[in-house]
């Protein structure tokens, strides 16, 4: 995939790669003719990874992601009304996620056969109750999904390190049918020099960014991502964010724990674009899907983010359900 991608971006794409200055020791910085560009990949640089010629510097990959986050319509809180299955079972539960993009969250599940589970995630922090009756071990059904929602560099950031992203790194990986940057692994960082220009290759000219036209507003994607598709072997299990290379949109998060989250294709609410489907792994635990029946944007104050919600009786009527809710109108159908 790789591989594909080099040849893809030397005899396809060239017309898209316009402004991205590749830093050298000393700042010297020289610019690629578009028809060298090819050569150069061939004769320098031999086979190399796509990670070492295309991946922008961190700092601007994480701006272009926020700007994605913007204009997805993801700026404020969210409300996602859900169905939840269990691998290949039928559907099990309709659920309600509640995510800010301050970093809290809150999903309650009604099992089909009349259960509650309540959760809440304040930035790393889970905590679950079912029927009302605090859960020590809880299991990992509410995943960060606010991290879709940061709409400048500074927050996403420190959004990011709060899982224990680090940002710095950023690297290129194979995702079910596309590629995908994968931030917070420095095996995959791309940093290291290129190799010395051939003789020949003059100044004036520009290579590509594959950033620049990469924020298409109201775009969506297509297809799904597997997840085994999406594994990288290795020894440590490492917190680390995938985002697409077309979109910029986010399609995986990696946890520190082992457990990991696939996002599906991006589709449209009305002015909210969120993934379609999620789907939660957890190591030795068969896969849980959530399907998004609708979404829209909703006005939460912070106490519905509180334990008073998480502990509250099931059946009662509580004034943090209403406050979460608030003027939302009605659920967007897509």
């Amino acid at each position: 995939m790789l591989c594909g991608c080099v040849a893809a971006f030397g005899a396809v794409g060239l017309s898209r790669l316009e402004s991205t200055r590749v830093e050298r020791p000393g700042d010297v910085r020289r610019r690629f003719p578009r028809r060298s560009f090819a050569i150069v990949l061939v004769l320098v640089f031999g086979i190399v990874s796509a990670s070492v010629a295309f991946v922008p510097k961190a700092d601007r990959t994480l701006k272009a992601i926020a700007e994605v986050n913007k204009v997805s319509g993801r700026a404020n809180a969210i409300q996602l009304d859900l169905t939840m299955r269990i691998g290949d079972r039928e559907a099990i539960a309709s659920g309600e996620l509640i995510s800010h993009p301050t970093g809290l969250a809150r999903l309650e599940l009604r099992g089909y056969g009349g259960r509650v589970d309540r959760y809440l995630l304040s930035g790393s922090e889970l905590l679950a109750t079912k029927d009302g009756q605090r859960l020590d071990r809880p299991q990992p059904m509410l995943q960060p999904f606010f991290l879709l929602q940061p709409i400048t560099e500074e927050t996403l950031r420190a959004a990011l390190e709060t899982f224990g992203m680090q940002s710095q790194w950023i690297g290129l990986a194979p995702c079910g049918e596309q590629d995908c940057f994968v931030i917070g692994d420095p095996r995959l960082d791309a940093t290291p020099p290129l190799p010395p220009l051939a003789d020949g290759i003059g100044d004036g000219e520009v290579l590509e960014d594959p950033l620049e036209d990469s924020i298409r507003r109201g775009d969506v994607t297509d297809g799904p991502l597997s997840g085994p598709a999406l594994e990288l072997v290795e020894e440590g299990r490492i917190p680390r964010l995938w985002v697409d290379t077309r979109e910029l949109q986010v399609r995986r998060i990696d946890r520190q724990s082992g457990v990991f989250v696939i996002f599906g294709p991006m589709k449209r609410f009305e002015k909210l674009t969120v993934p379609e489907w999620f789907e939660i792994h957890e190591p030795g635990a068969q896969p849980i899907r959530f399907e998004v029946e609708a979404a829209v944007q909703v006005n939460a104050a912070a106490k519905a983010f509180s334990r008073k919600w998480l502990f509250a009786p099931v059946d009662s009527e509580v004034e943090d359900r209403d406050e979460a809710t608030a003027t939302p109108g009605t659920a967007a159908q897509p």
